[in-house]
């Protein structure tokens, strides 16, 4: 890799680019990407990762407010979004141009040896743009401290050698994958297995048989609710197996110290039903799963907890260089994000809201010194998030700030637990929590269609399981929170829609707009009572 890395670091200087110029990438997954990305650092350049499922629009705004001189994309799809206009001068196909750079070889060896060595800890290694829920996206600028800093800091807690493999699916222009899976992987020395993206997880993780993976919940919401989809399915007996097998894998996953008896009856499991779900799922090899991006409900973590397979919580930031918390295999609590990782520190302000200082901390964002003096004070990044830390030190985050509203009758509402709450439930595919400014809560749920009508449900049928996750969840809930109604909506969002942003979060306010007639309904009208 080194050589093909020196060889695209030689055509990036041949094409003109400078120590501190801004180049673009857009492309998919890939190993180009990764020869491409190294390469522009080697180069003394500055990495600008743009998601390929951006629009034209924001990919040209992206370029022009970064001062890109050259572009990388992965095919002439790609390029086509883009428009040369200075300084953007240059735009290379990754198909065509890659090839032939490795082809010719490292001709400007010295010249990246001599640019390598004037690079400074502290110097700029790459812009990520934040793929908000509103707005332009914002460049947040991370030095190569940052990045190396954060790794270093992360492999302190977490047991990884050169003995483990990863299978990288999380996209690159993002920095939870892109250093979590990536720069991570070349601190311990480990391998990485590039997917060909989502829609292969399944037979991947069977060839690959991955040690250690990271990933967002809707993927291990997707693996529960494909378990219980086929538990259903099962007879009486399995059923009752099965039920019996999770109890008592919850017990022993929960237990410090688990007895002589408790033992036995989890062996007892594993050999009956245990080690086979884990073998299905995930290839038999799998030591923990990192969770990340979003927030992931207790229900999720305790099924795959009590099967076998840890997940580790963690939180982060695009401007904190992705993490700042997680759990371990050695220091783990339900429903929190873990505690901080070495060298970082949180503090909790009057009104809930998380602060971060840390080695990840990012310089600001690029050209925007009135943004970044609003989130960067004394050293410490104000997160956005409403947390609280308990007393062994661990995270516990609530919501964001910006999420939460009030009702009418002026109560505090925090909608992503809500949210969460309601998928535990695998027929609930997604679910967004309405009720600023109004009387009582409801909520827009969208059901999982294709796994209700395999289980020979109806309408009436979804609504009547979902009225009794509604019912639970609203068991553990104050009264002036509790859902009082509720909408089915027979599609999910979409990002074509501008419902989705373009790291799939929900955009509550391009829902609400869309939507504005059920969710009228559900406070002048007379739906089904919750």
């Amino acid at each position: 890799m080194a050589g093909h890395v020196v060889a695209v670091a030689s055509a990036l200087i041949e094409a003109g680019v400078k120590s501190g110029d801004c180049v673009i990438l857009l492309s998919e997954n890939r190993l180009e990407w990764l020869y491409c990305d190294v390469a522009i650092q080697a180069a003394g350049a500055i990495t600008v990762p743009i998601y390929p499922n951006t629009p034209s629009e924001i990919a040209n705004t992206i370029a022009a407010d970064s001062r890109a001189v050259m572009a990388i994309a992965s095919d002439s799809s790609m390029a086509a979004k883009l428009t040369v206009a200075s300084p953007l001068r240059t735009i290379a196909v990754m198909d065509k141009e890659v090839p032939g750079w490795i082809q010719k070889g490292a001709t400007q060896h010295a010249e990246v040896t001599s640019r390598l060595s004037r690079l400074r800890p502290d110097d700029l290694c790459t812009i990520v743009y934040t793929a908000g829920t509103t707005g332009v996206p914002k460049g947040v600028e991370l030095a190569h401290r940052n990045l190396v800093d954060v790794s270093r800091a992360v492999v302190k807690v977490h047991p990884i050698t050169d003995e483990d493999r990863s299978l990288s699916w999380l996209p690159y222009a993002h920095v939870y994958g892109r250093i979590n899976e990536i720069f991570l992987g070349l601190v311990y020395g480990g391998q990485t297995w590039i997917s060909r993206g989502s829609d292969h997880l399944v037979e991947e993780l069977q060839e690959v048989k991955p040690t250690v993976m990271c990933s967002v919940p809707r993927v291990y919401e997707k693996m529960y609710a494909a378990v219980m989809a086929r538990v259903q399915e099962a007879g009486a007996a399995r059923h009752a197996i099965f039920d019996w097998a999770l109890r008592v894998g919850t017990r022993f996953s929960r237990t410090t110290n688990p007895g002589p008896l408790l033992r036995a009856q989890r062996r007892l499991a594993d050999r009956l039903v245990l080690a086979a779900l884990r073998n299905r799922l995930t290839g038999g090899r799998l030591r923990f799963f990192v969770s990340g991006g979003a927030g992931l409900a207790r229900e999720i973590e305790e099924f795959f907890w009590a099967i076998g397979i840890p997940i580790l919580n963690g939180w982060g930031l695009t401007e904190t260089s992705s993490a700042a918390c997680s759990n371990t295999l050695y220091e783990h609590r339900f429903l929190t994000v873990g505690k901080p990782f070495p060298g970082v520190e949180l503090k909790i302000a009057n009104d809930g809201e998380i602060l971060v200082k840390g080695p990840g901390n990012m310089r600001g964002y690029h050209n925007k010194p009135e943004a970044t003096a609003e989130v960067m004070k004394d050293g410490w990044f104000y997160t956005g998030d409403i947390g609280e830390v308990d007393g062994d030190g661990f995270l516990k985050i609530t919501d964001r700030k910006k999420s939460l509203f009030k009702t009418a009758g002026g109560k505090y509402i925090a909608p992503q637990q809500l949210e969460h709450a309601l998928l535990s439930d695998p027929l609930i595919q997604r679910s967004v929590i309405v009720g600023e400014g109004r009387p009582y809560v409801t909520a827009l749920i969208v059901p999982d269609w294709v796994a209700a009508r395999k289980q020979g449900m109806d309408d009436s049928g979804v609504r009547a399981r979902i009225q009794q996750t509604v019912d639970r969840v609203n068991e553990k809930l104050g009264q002036w929170e509790t859902i009082k109604y509720f909408t089915l909506l027979p599609h999910d969002f979409s990002e074509a829609d501008g419902e989705l942003s373009l790291k799939q979060d929900v955009k509550r306010k391009a829902v609400a707009d869309h939507f504005k007639d059920q969710i009228e309904a559900m406070y002048t009208g007379k739906p089904k009572p919750s």
